[in-house]
C-alpha cells in the first residue's frame, strides 16, 4: 500500500514494502532535509554513496526515489518523520548485509559533512542511526 495515491501523484510504498535503494535513499534524503535544506554537495554525496552501494542499479531510478521521498518528508510532522526513520532503519535492517550497513557510517557522515556545516539536527540523527543499524559514524562536529 502507498503512502500517496492520487491520480496525479506516483503511489510511494510504506517503509515496510520498500526495496533496499528506495528505502536507504529515503534515509539519505532524511538526513538532508533534517536541517530544512538539501543542497548541492549533500545531491553529490547521495549520489555517490547509492552508486557505491548498489552500482548495478539504475541512477534514474534512484532519483525518482530521491524525488519521492522529498515530497513525502516535506508533508510529515516532526514526530511522523521521527517515526517514518525509524521504520526506514528497521527496513534497511532487514534488507542489507552487515557489510552494507557498516559501509554506510562513512557515506553518511560525508552527507552530513557536505554542505560544511553540522547542525545538531544532523547530530541527533547520526546517533539514532548509529543505535538503530549498530554502527558508527564519524562525523566532524568543528566544521
Amino acid at each position: 500500500m502507498g503512502l500517496l495515491n492520487n491520480k496525479k501523484g506516483p503511489i510511494i510504498n510504506q517503509p515496510e514494502d520498500m526495496s533496499p535503494l528506495e528505502s536507504v535513499t529515503h534515509l539519505f534524503a532524511a538526513i538532508q532535509l533534517v536541517d530544512q535544506d538539501a543542497n548541492y554537495e549533500e545531491r553529490i554525496s547521495w549520489s555517490r554513496s547509492i552508486a557505491e552501494l548498489f552500482p548495478e542499479l539504475s541512477m534514474d531510478r534512484a532519483e525518482n526515489f530521491l524525488n519521492e521521498s522529498y515530497q513525502v518528508l516535506s508533508g510529515q510532522t516532526s514526530s511522523d518523520r521521527s517515526d517514518y526513520l525509524v521504520r526506514l532503519l528497521d527496513r534497511i535492517n532487514t534488507l542489507l548485509s552487515p557489510e552494507q550497513i557498516n559501509s554506510m557510517g562513512p557515506k553518511i557522515a560525508d552527507l552530513i559533512e557536505a554542505d560544511g556545516i553540522v547542525m545538531t539536527s544532523e547530530m541527533e540523527i547520526a546517533k539514532l542511526i548509529e543505535t538503530r543499524l549498530n554502527i558508527k559514524i564519524s562525523i566532524d562536529e568543528d566544521l
